[in-house]
Formats: structure tokens, sequence, C-alpha cells
């Protein structure tokens, strides 16, 4: 249980949240910390891999394993299930996919597809070698942070992943998730925390930066987002979703014993904990799992 803990939580105010960041892990956010990139850049370069790049469902269609109706399907569906592209393709017995060939298409993609630092060079926001100086220290620097238990790591990550589907889901954008580390007790602007019970009950915490906020308070509340919307309320209103979603994941590690999300507290984090940071097109989702 103590791999959780951080080396000193402390829980700052939200003036100083709003101006002191969590230390980026993701590749994009540390290179916007590092004043390497501005923030205006990274956006335009995650745009431009959105534009260009490939998904499963598409290249899928293009090797002509679905045909596009059917891709369309899948693409609904995977809406509602909690599940890759390519394992409800295989589960519903479309076309001619099967697991060989699906591990075949995301070789593919990440061969064609634009990575990030790819897309800075191609807008001419940095040179290939400055690109890959930067990457040499980034990597450098991510070899030497403190590391968390397998046990912590075993219960962050899957929540994570869902984490970063279910945000595909409700904001249309993917999601690029960090590795679990120890949480410095420093949240963003707006958040909210959550208790699951069960035998591998925990709290959860989610905090988002502004434009996050505002993202999930138009999907969530009829695309408006009036005065007296409090985006706190909207990010709350985001984890009866997501707390619902990872009791149900706690549940199949512990031999599918019952675990429930209470309601959420808008406005509060937990006081200790790991940390995950999810990059998204619209800003910086941080998950904290505390036990």
């Amino acid at each position: 249980m103590d791999a959780f803990a951080p080396p000193s939580p402390t829980v700052t105010s939200v003036a100083t949240r709003a101006t002191s960041r969590p230390r980026p892990r993701l590749l994009g956010q540390w290179l916007v910390h590092r004043g390497a990139i501005t923030a205006a850049d990274l956006r335009d370069a995650l745009a431009l891999m959105r534009a260009v790049n490939s998904t499963i469902g598409e290249l899928a269609v293009a090797r002509g394993l679905v045909t596009p109706e059917q891709a369309d399907e899948i693409n609904a569906l995977q809406r509602h299930v909690d599940g890759r592209w390519g394992d409800i393709a295989i589960a519903l017995g479309v076309g001619s996919a099967t697991a060989a060939k699906i591990e075949q298409l995301a070789w593919e993609q990440q061969l064609e597809n634009l990575r990030l630092t790819d897309a800075l060079v191609e807008l001419g926001v940095l040179s290939a070698t400055e690109v890959d100086d930067l990457v040499r220290q980034f990597e450098a620097t991510s070899a030497s942070e403190v590391d968390i238990a397998a046990e912590a790591r075993a219960v962050v990550e899957p929540l994570a992943e869902g984490l970063s589907r279910m945000l595909r889901r409700v904001l249309g954008t993917p999601a690029r998730v960090g590795a679990p580390v120890p949480w410095d007790g420093r949240g963003l602007e707006h958040h909210a925390r959550c208790v699951i019970e069960g035998d591998s009950g925990c709290m959860l915490g989610l905090s988002v930066d502004r434009r996050v906020a505002r993202a999930l308070a138009k999907a969530l509340f009829d695309d408006t987002v009036g005065p007296g919307v409090k985006l706190d309320a909207a990010v709350g209103a985001f984890l009866v979703l997501f707390g619902s979603h990872a009791a149900r994941r706690l549940e199949s590690g512990v031999d599918h014993r019952p675990h429930r999300a209470l309601p959420p507290e808008a406005g509060a984090l937990p006081s200790g904990g790991c940390a995950v940071e999810l990059a998204l097109g619209e800003g910086v989702v941080l998950l904290i799992v505390s036990p």
C-alpha cells in the first residue's frame, strides 16, 4: 500500500494550482515545459496528426478486411463498449478480420502514422537534429525518474487505459497516456474525486485544465456552457461515468466481488497517491489513484 504514497503530499491552493503544474511526463508536455516549443506548437502538431493519421478502422477498409458500413458499425459500437476496434471486429466476426491481420494493421499504423516528433519537424517548429537531441534528453530524464511498485502499477495502468478510452468517446479526441508516477500533490484548475468501495477500493481524483473542463461541460451539458455552469461540476459529472467504469475494472481483479463508485465530490482531490498524465488535443488530464 505504501507504493501509492508521494514523497511529501501537499495540496496547494486553487491559485497555486493554476500556475504550479506537475512535472510533465509526456514528450509534448515536456517540450513545452522546457520551452523548446509553445503550447500552440503542440496543439498544431496534434491537430496535424489527427488530420493525416489513419485509424485501424480506416486501414481495415483500405485493405479490404471490412466494408465501410461494417467499419461504421464497429465505430458506433466502440462508443458504447469498452474495447479496442480490432477486438470488437473479431468478436463480431465481420469481414475477414482476424487477430493476425489486425496485428499487421497495428504494425503498419505505427510505421505509417506521423509521430509527434515527425509533426513538429513537418511544421518547421524544430529541425530533425533538434528533435533527436531533445528526445535523447527526454528519455534520459524519464529513465532517471522514481518508478512505482508493480503492485500500484497493476492498479493504476488499467484505470488510465480505461480513462483514455472514455475521454475519446466523450470528447471525440485521442489521449496519450503517460507512465504512473508518485503524485506530488499538485493539481490543475478544475477537479473532482470519488471513492470506489470494495475489496480493492480506492479514491479516484481527476484534475483537468480549463480547456478540458469546458470541453467536458459542452459534451455533458447539452453543448452549452453558460455563466452559471461550474466547471468543477462538469469534471464531477464525468467522474460519475468513469467511476462506474473504474468500479467494474477493479471488480474483475478480485474474484468479481462487488465494487461501486460513490457520488463524486467536485472541487476536491485525494491527499496522496499515484498520478498518470493524459495529453489531449484540448489540454491535460491528471488521474490520481489513492488507496
